[in-house]
């Protein structure tokens, strides 16, 4: 049972991973404005879950049942069809679009607040691993 929360914690993070994906495609795009709520709640729901994703009791997670880790299987693989995310046969991601470039393009955009670029370089240097 234990190897299944883990599962579903993984399967959580990359929900979550494609969620942050999804908005700085939508941003870059200009689907969506820094100011606009939409980008302010992609935020929220993703800081919400850093915070609590390592309290997360496993009881929880077993009374959620099959039905709701079976919806976010199917989001997570509609949001890699979304955002361009193959998986190879043995179920690795290759990401087709960078993630730095993203992160790069926004910081050049200009139109920034010093928290948003602040917490740009924050991802930037997390995902290069400095």
């Amino acid at each position: 049972m234990e190897e299944q929360n883990k599962d579903f914690l993984k399967q959580l993070d990359e929900l979550i991973l494609l969620f942050e994906k999804l908005r700085v495609k939508a941003t870059n795009e200009g689907i969506i404005l820094k100011d606009d709520p939409m980008y302010k709640n992609f935020e929220l729901l993703s800081g919400n879950y850093k915070l609590i994703k390592n309290s997360v009791p496993p009881e929880l997670i077993e009374e959620m049942g099959e039905p709701i880790k079976k919806m976010i299987t199917e989001m997570v693989n509609q949001l890699k069809k979304e955002l361009g995310v193959e998986t190879t046969d043995d179920n690795v991601e290759v990401p087709l679009t960078d993630e730095l470039d993203n992160i790069d393009s926004l910081l050049n955009n200009g139109k920034l607040s010093e928290d948003e670029i602040n917490n740009l370089l924050d991802k930037r240097s997390n995902l290069k691993g400095d």
